[in-house]
C-alpha cells in the first residue's frame, strides 16, 4: 500500500479520530501509484513537464487541500496535505516539486493580497487548484541566498510599474501563468503578480541541470515589462519580508518531497536486498546491508516526524520558522544520505538507468539548495535559538 503504516500512525497520533483523514490519503497513495508512478521514469528521462499529472491532481483536489474553503480549498490540516505530497514525491518527484511551488505562491497571496488579488488569482482562476500554474522568481546572476542584494528594478510610472532586470534559477517559469517575481523600488524590494507572457518578459534560455529533469530551469530577462499597480503584492517595500515567510511554507514541503523521494529510494533497496544473491545467499543477508537499511528506515522516519511535527505546529499558530527550517535540513540532507546508499545497494546497476535508482539521487541533490541552502537553515536555527535564550 502507497499509504504506509508510518504515515497513518502519525497522522493517528496527530488526530485521534482521523478515520476520514486515512480513507483521504489511501485514495491519494492509490492514485499516486497507479496515475503517476509508472510515467515518473519517463518524465525525467525526456524532460517532460508533467503537465497531464498535473491536472489530474486537480480532479484529486490535492493543491486545495491546506487552504481555506471561501477560495475552492478543502481546508484539511497541514499534516495530511504533507502526508499527501510525500507520496506525490515518492511517485513522481517533478510532479510533487510543482505542488510545491504552487502551495508556495498561493500561500503568499492568501497572507498578502488584497481581496481582489485573491478572489480574482486564487479563486476564479483556479490557482489553490491547479487549474492555473504558479512560478516564484526571486534568485538573480548577482545574488541567491544574498536575496536584499537583488538588482531588478520596478519604476512607478502611473499607475503602471516598468521591470527591468534579470532573474535565474526559475523553475518552469514558460509553463506558468502567474509569475510571483521581486523587483526593487523607491522603497525597497518588491513583490509582482506578472501574468505569463506579459510582452517584455521572456524567458531568455533554458539551463541545463543533473534532477528535477521534467522541469526546464530558466532565466529570465525583464526589458520594460509594464505590470498594473494593482498587481503590486501587498505594501510596497515589504517584498523581502513576504519572501521569508512564502519560503518557510516551501520549506515545509520541501522536507515533504524529500522524505518522499528517500521512501522511493529505500524501498527499492530493500526489495532489491531480497532478489539479488551473491556468494550463493540474499545480500539482504549480510550485516552491512543490514545496517544501511536500518539506518535508511531510521532516518526516513526522523526525518517525516520532524516534518509533520512542523506541519502540526503551522496549523495550531505557532511560530514554527525553527521548526520548519530543522525539518528541511534534516530531511533533505537525510535524502541524500539514503540515495546513495540505495545506488550503494544496486551496486552497478544503481548507476545505471535501467534500475532508475540514480534518479532519486539526482532529485534529492537539489533540495539542500532550493528554498535556503543547508547553510543558510543552520544559520537560521541557531539565530532563533540564541534568541530565546
Amino acid at each position: 500500500m502507497f499509504y504506509i503504516k508510518d504515515q497513518k500512525n502519525i497522522i493517528e497520533l496527530l488526530f485521534p479520530d482521523a478515520g476520514e483523514y486515512n480513507l483521504i490519503l489511501e485514495s491519494i497513495g492509490n492514485f499516486a501509484e497507479k496515475e503517476l508512478l509508472p510515467a515518473a521514469k519517463r518524465v525525467d528521462q525526456e524532460e517532460i513537464f508533467p503537465r497531464q499529472n498535473l491536472e489530474k491532481i486537480v480532479n484529486q483536489g490535492i493543491m486545495a487541500m491546506p487552504f481555506p474553503e471561501d477560495y475552492h480549498g478543502l481546508g484539511l490540516p497541514h499534516p495530511v496535505y504533507i502526508a499527501a505530497i510525500e507520496m506525490l514525491a515518492k511517485a513522481c518527484a517533478n510532479t510533487a516539486l510543482q505542488v510545491s511551488i504552487q502551495g508556495m505562491v498561493c500561500e503568499g497571496i492568501r497572507l498578502f493580497g488584497d481581496n481582489r488579488q485573491k478572489n480574482e488569482l486564487l479563486k476564479e482562476k483556479g490557482l489553490v487548484e491547479g487549474r492555473s500554474l504558479a512560478s516564484f522568481a526571486l534568485t538573480e546572476p548577482c545574488c541567491g541566498s544574498d536575496a536584499k542584494s537583488i538588482q531588478t528594478k520596478a519604476e512607478l510610472s502611473g499607475n503602471i510599474y516598468v521591470l527591468n532586470g534579470t532573474k535565474t534559477l526559475i523553475t518552469s517559469a514558460a509553463e506558468a501563468d502567474i509569475i510571483l517575481v521581486f523587483a526593487r523600488t523607491d522603497k525597497g524590494i518588491s513583490s509582482f503578480l506578472v501574468p505569463g507572457g506579459t510582452p517584455g518578459f521572456t524567458v531568455a534560455r533554458v539551463i541545463q541541470k543533473l534532477g528535477f529533469r521534467g522541469h526546464k530551469l530558466s532565466e529570465i530577462h525583464l526589458e520594460n515589462c509594464k505590470v498594473a499597480r494593482e498587481n503590486l503584492l501587498g505594501e510596497d517595500g515589504r517584498g523581502l519580508d513576504y519572501a521569508k515567510q512564502i519560503l518557510n511554507a516551501g520549506r515545509m514541503t520541501i522536507a515533504a518531497i524529500a522524505v518522499g523521494i528517500a521512501q522511493a529510494a529505500y524501498e527499492k533497496s530493500l526489495l532489491y536486498s531480497q532478489e539479488r544473491t551473491a556468494f550463493g545467499q540474499s545480500i539482504s543477508g549480510f550485516q552491512l546491508i543490514q545496517e544501511k537499511l536500518a539506518d535508511m528506515a531510521t532516518e526516513i522516519n526522523a526525518a517525516r516526524l520532524l516534518t509533520y511535527y512542523a506541519a502540526h505546529l503551522r496549523d495550531k499558530g505557532k511560530d514554527s520558522v525553527s521548526e520548519v527550517s530543522q525539518a528541511k535540513l534534516f530531511a533533505t540532507e537525510m535524502a541524500l544520505r539514503v540515495c546513495d546508499n540505495a545506488i550503494q545497494i544496486h551496486g552497478g546497476y544503481g548507476y545505471t538507468d535501467e534500475y532508475d535508482v540514480h534518479r532519486h539521487w539526482r532529485d534529492a541533490r537539489l533540495l539542500t539548495i532550493a528554498e535556503g541552502t543547508s547553510e543558510i537553515l543552520r544559520l537560521l536555527i541557531a539565530h532563533v535559538s540564541l534568541k530565546q535564550t
